[in-house]
């Protein structure tokens, strides 16, 4: 089967054109076509054909669909290895690398876009290549619904990133005259985009025409200011600043070229004694981990091995909520800064967040703090990550980064020196970083705990009251975040005894307001990373919350819920990929359910049309999945 979606819809099996002309098999189509490889659930099918008040016959109606792509696609359901496959919660497509000509144009771009610094004449090849397969509307003979609508956004704007990549390409072979025309239609069909524009300034300049290219800015700026009453942006302002002054100062940075100019007046630029200093307070109460710690600054400092260091040391450090990674990572990272002389840079990644911190603004961040200034950083990630690069290819540099969210969020900010070190923390193990030492961090044991408990609350009340102490340390589950939270209300009351924070502790469903204390804050860790879960792996997360099933495998998660074990595999793999639950320490096939995250769903409010017989552990979970599979 092969698909296209980057003009009009084609659907071709085995040579011969099938593309159906109904237009909601159409959506359907084109839908899971652009989501090829994922699952796309039935929710999100009917919202697109019918919006958001579908018919009761809706789901019926799906099936119709689904059965009406099969039969163009000359499949049937368990025939063997099917294109189209049939998941708990959806269906999904299956298609070759060169089966979606989407797939093909993103490889391409992605292949253009590395090969822009070293080798622009084979990124203006290939992504010349990538923008003839496209058109200005794809998908225009398509009916798109609300979710087709917001991809067919995202094509539009895939596409004209393409061209932004394949004129500077053209500008760095010095084609500068050959694209004023084709940069002219640009800015007048995207008044708004600064990337044009700043392409036609350079294009101008470089072409003798500098008045045509002062006057372009001001085109921009009075644009920006009648439609959106904002200035153009101060890479904008710098690169006009530059062209007013290139004659009176020599010594500015050379305007605009080619968008590349920044990495030849910048890299320049850095080249001072700018020392970023990023790394927090590594707090004074930190206690355990002490071969952990050890082994941690081996890693880092190459000599893990025993090599002394041949390439960028890489350690990410994953597990549950409230662990302790980041200050493990922070008290690592100050215990070998001095090894880094070049720099040490610290960005929070908010992973666990509703919105994950962007690398296009974390890289802004780094280049300001070694030095650039806003008007030389570079417009692309691509090209930020280039520089930060660039910049650290000769130099000692350290770089934490807390709280990723993907491994894909995480590679742009890598520095490019082999004597440069990187610690990264996470929830998930962030499998997909070549070259990667990684490091699954336990609770501390209980022995730390109560030294830590003693830290943040008073030696003396602990060691008056070691019973309670103990008891708290325990329904803390050993949670060094736990722990600093109820150490720091019992500091708030000197007065308040330890055995009657334990007493208000014993209740598991009342347990989670206590673990808030200003930023120490349970749930608020946790509940974005959980209003992200499939519905039904939080069933799943719940059933086994209540039926206290601390440690179990997928064959009994299965049997709590009713569900096939193969239904339950891939719910179990969601939560474990978001340290919801983690693999056994001896044991792959075995499951633990921290103690942290059965405090935290304990202490959720039940909802109010909950099923009562919820209430009992698994038993309305269980139904409740059984249910639904049911329906499939």
């Amino acid at each position: 089967m092969k698909v296209s979606v980057l003009g009009p819809l084609e659907m071709a099996v085995n040579g011969k054109l099938v593309t159906p002309s109904a237009p909601k098999l159409r959506n359907l189509v084109a839908l899971m076509a652009l989501r090829q490889g994922h699952v796309v659930t039935r929710d999100t099918l009917m919202e697109e054909l019918w919006g958001e008040a579908p018919p009761v016959s809706a789901l019926a109606t799906l099936q119709t669909y689904i059965y009406q792509l099969r039969r163009l696609l000359g499949e049937e359901p368990g025939g063997g290895r099917d294109t189209l496959v049939t998941k708990p919660l959806g269906y999904l497509i299956q298609l070759g690398p060169d089966d979606l000509d989407l797939a093909v144009f993103d490889r391409l771009v992605e292949q253009g876009r590395a090969a822009l610094a070293g080798a622009p004449d084979r990124a203006a090849r290939l992504l010349g290549e990538a923008l003839r397969m496209c058109t200005p509307n794809p998908l225009s003979d398509v009916d798109a619904g609300p979710v087709l609508g917001v991809h067919i956004s995202q094509l539009a704007e895939r596409r004209l990133q393409a061209i932004e990549l394949r004129v500077e390409a053209d500008l760095r072979l010095g084609r500068h005259r050959e694209v004023i025309g084709e940069l002219k239609t640009l800015v007048a069909q995207h008044p708004f985009h600064e990337g044009f524009s700043a392409s036609l300034m350079l294009a101008l300049e470089r072409s003798g025409r500098r008045p045509e290219a002062l006057e372009a800015y001001q085109a921009l700026r009075v644009t920006l200011g009648e439609e959106l009453g904002i200035d153009p942006s101060p890479r904008l302002r710098g690169m006009y600043g530059a062209l007013l002054a290139v004659d009176s100062q020599p010594s500015q940075p050379p305007p605009g070229a080619d968008h590349g100019f920044e990495q030849a007046g910048g890299l320049e630029y850095l080249g001072g004694l700018v020392r970023p200093a990023q790394l927090p307070l590594d707090i004074g109460d930190f206690v355990g981990r002490v071969q952990l710690v050890a082994r941690l600054e081996e890693m880092v400092t190459g000599d893990a091995d025993g090599d002394g260091g041949g390439g960028t040391r890489l350690v990410a450090i994953s597990g549950v909520v409230g662990v302790g990674k980041t200050t493990l990572a922070v008290r690592v990272g100050h215990r070998v800064r001095s090894g880094y002389v070049d720099g040490q840079f610290y960005a929070e990644l908010s992973g666990s967040s509703e919105q994950p911190a962007d690398p296009h603004a974390v890289l802004g961040g780094f280049l300001r703090a070694a030095g650039l200034a806003d008007w030389q950083l570079p417009q692309t990630l691509g090209e930020r990550s280039q520089l930060f690069r660039s910049w650290t290819a000769e130099r000692r540099v350290l770089v934490v980064l807390d709280d990723a969210a993907t491994a894909a969020q995480v590679r742009p900010l890598l520095p490019g020196g082999t004597r440069c070190a990187v610690l990264v923390t996470s929830r998930p193990v962030l499998a997909g970083l070549a070259g990667v030492y990684p490091v699954g961090l336990a609770e501390l044991d209980e022995a730390d705990c109560l030294q830590l408990l003693a830290s943040c609350a008073g030696r003396q009340r602990v060691a008056a009251e070691p019973e309670a102490a103990a008891a708290v340390v325990r329904m803390c589950a050993r949670s060094p975040l736990g722990i600093r939270a109820v150490g720091a209300r019992l500091r708030a009351n000197p007065l308040y005894p330890v055995r009657r924070m334990a007493a208000r502790m014993a209740d598991p469903r009342t347990r989670l307001a206590l673990l808030h204390v200003d930023e120490l804050d349970l749930g608020a860790r946790l509940a974005p990373s959980y209003r992200r879960l499939e519905p039904a792996a939080r069933r799943l997360l719940q059933g086994l919350t209540r039926a206290e099933q601390g440690s179990f495998t997928a064959t009994q998660a299965a049997r709590l819920t009713g569900l096939p074990t193969s239904a339950v595999e891939p719910l179990l793999d969601q939560l474990a990929q978001t340290a919801f639950i983690r693999h056994g320490d001896r044991d792959e096939r075995t499951f633990l359910l921290p103690g942290l995250v059965r405090t935290y769903v304990l202490g959720m409010p039940t909802p109010p049309n909950a099923d009562p017989a919820a209430s009992t552990p698994a038993a309305g979970a269980g139904r409740r999945l059984t249910r639904r599979h049911a329906q499939r």
